[in-house]
């Protein structure tokens, strides 16, 4: 088992431990009462905080998510102002982005808050503990997020479910990763491999998701990939199917689950075309997940599926899963 299987086949205990400590994030979230969110991270922080925007502003919650570095570079000081919490997202702490960001705009440690697998790296030291909230992950060995990336969602998701008063249940999630990650994908693995161009297409909470399967895809099997939303798809992008591209359709269940149901029905004549579902299919081309999540949580098992066929795609092409050749695991340089 490679080193990124390994961190992937920890994901369902790492879930588990953040849940043990779920009481004690709830009460650090409660004693903010905030209106306005701004979330930054890099790479895979940010994808988990663009997960927790969907889920913020569907609850009528007013919440922004941006990348760290564009951010720093582009923003002028008063548009911090525009929101009166910010959330930095890094699972080590120390990306050089977010350690830049708070040199360069000290007044904004006031307001901020750091999602992090690290509670004694520099910019939790930079802010008093009550504003640093731990993801519960464990070590991470390989190149790729995995347990990090599923737990910085779940604490977003716990911290902004108690600002919109919402409740949210983790119960069951461990056992749907678990799922997952004894699915059978080789069919899936080798239409891919065959094809080198693949094209990933969600909705909603999936499009987080598949844009951390782009970069995951990018890090451990050294395979290009784009993603669109649905909607998106449908303005043209399509066109890449004629082009022989493989496509995947994240088709869930939830408000968007009778648009993509359509899409994988036009296209279902297309012999590239796999859906992740978990809604019962008859195409051949599916890989089953199990249902029974609410929609805010049913697309993370998603990317297990991708961690899966980075995993295998690695081997296939020779690569070292999980072992950066050119990145390193905490980016010290932009």
């Amino acid at each position: 088992m490679s080193i990124f299987a390994q961190d992937c086949s920890e994901q369902p205990r790492a879930v588990r431990e953040l849940i043990v400590h779920a009481e004690e994030t709830k009460r650090k979230a409660d004693l903010f009462k905030p209106v306005s969110l701004l979330i930054l991270g890099m790479g895979a922080s940010y994808y988990a905080g663009l997960y927790a925007t969907v889920y913020a502003n569907e609850s009528g919650f007013n919440c922004r998510c941006e990348e760290l570095s564009e951010v720093l570079w582009y923003w002028d000081e008063k548009n911090f102002d525009l929101y009166d919490t910010i959330a930095l997202v890094s699972q080590s702490g120390e990306t050089v982005e977010l350690r830049k960001l708070i040199e360069k705009y000290p007044k904004i440690r006031k307001k901020s808050i750091l999602v992090t697998n690290n509670q004694s790296s520099s910019v939790a030291k930079a802010l008093s503990q009550d504003r640093v909230f731990l993801i519960h992950a464990g070590q991470e060995r390989a190149m790729g997020s995995t347990k990090t990336f599923v737990n910085s969602i779940l604490t977003l998701l716990l911290i902004t479910s108690r600002w919109a008063g919402r409740s949210l249940s983790f119960e069951g999630l461990d056992e749907h990763l678990e799922y997952a990650l004894e699915l059978e994908i080789r069919d899936y693995v080798e239409s891919v491999a065959a094809n080198g161009q693949l094209v990933l297409v969600g909705r909603g909470f999936s499009v987080p998701i598949l844009r951390m399967a782009q970069l995951t895809l990018a890090e451990v099997a050294r395979l290009n990939s784009s993603w669109y939303s649905g909607g998106g798809f449908r303005h043209g992008a399509m066109e890449l199917l004629i082009g022989g591209a493989t496509a995947t359709l994240v088709h869930l269940e939830g408000r968007t689950e009778r648009v993509v149901g359509k899409m994988l029905k036009d296209l279902s004549d297309l012999e590239r075309v796999w859906a992740i579902t978990n809604v019962r299919e008859d195409s051949k081309r599916t890989i089953q997940l199990k249902s029974g999540l609410p929609e805010e949580l049913a697309a993370i098992p998603i990317i297990v599926v991708f961690q899966k066929l980075a995993d295998q795609l690695a081997q296939k092409r020779g690569y070292p899963s999980g072992v950066g050749m050119i990145a390193t695991k905490v980016t010290s340089e932009e």
